[in-house]
């Protein structure tokens, strides 16, 4: 994100109540609990199924990261991952991993390419959407 200061990314990132306005798969998003630096939240939404999850995430403003586990959910059966933000220029480098499983009544074989798919078409929108949000948070 080479317009946006880390800082400013990882400020969207953790804004989860926001997530279905910046994310068209997500439907609702909430926080369920705070605990210092470990957020619990649910999210539901859409992609070619309905699906719920809750997640833990280790939310840590110094060090710009955000690390999640899976904790319960419906179609999304694990799900691990996390966001690395540093400066890189005059913006961010923005270093995001996931892993997940679904469980869906489709064939693997099926829900594999679908799952391939929607993350080659998602990271890209996500990642634009992100850099957008910062944007006009900051006033540009």
């Amino acid at each position: 994100m080479p317009a946006v200061p880390p800082a400013a990314a990882y400020a969207v990132v953790v804004d989860f109540p926001a997530y279905p306005r910046l994310f068209s798969e997500i439907k609702v998003a909430r926080v369920l609990s705070i605990e210092g630096k470990r957020v619990r939240a649910e999210f539901r939404g859409h992609i070619v199924l309905p699906f719920r999850y809750v997640i833990d995430l280790d939310c840590d403003p110094e060090a710009l990261t955000v690390d999640w586990r899976y904790v319960e959910g419906e179609v999304v059966r694990n799900s691990e991952g996390g966001w690395r933000f540093a400066a890189e220029g005059n913006g961010a480098r923005v270093e995001y991993r996931v892993a997940m499983e679904i469980a869906a009544p489709v064939p693997g074989f099926l829900l594999r390419k679908i799952t391939d798919g929607l993350v080659a078409l998602s990271l890209p929108a996500m990642f634009a959407s992100v850099e957008r949000e910062a944007l006009a948070r900051m006033g540009r």
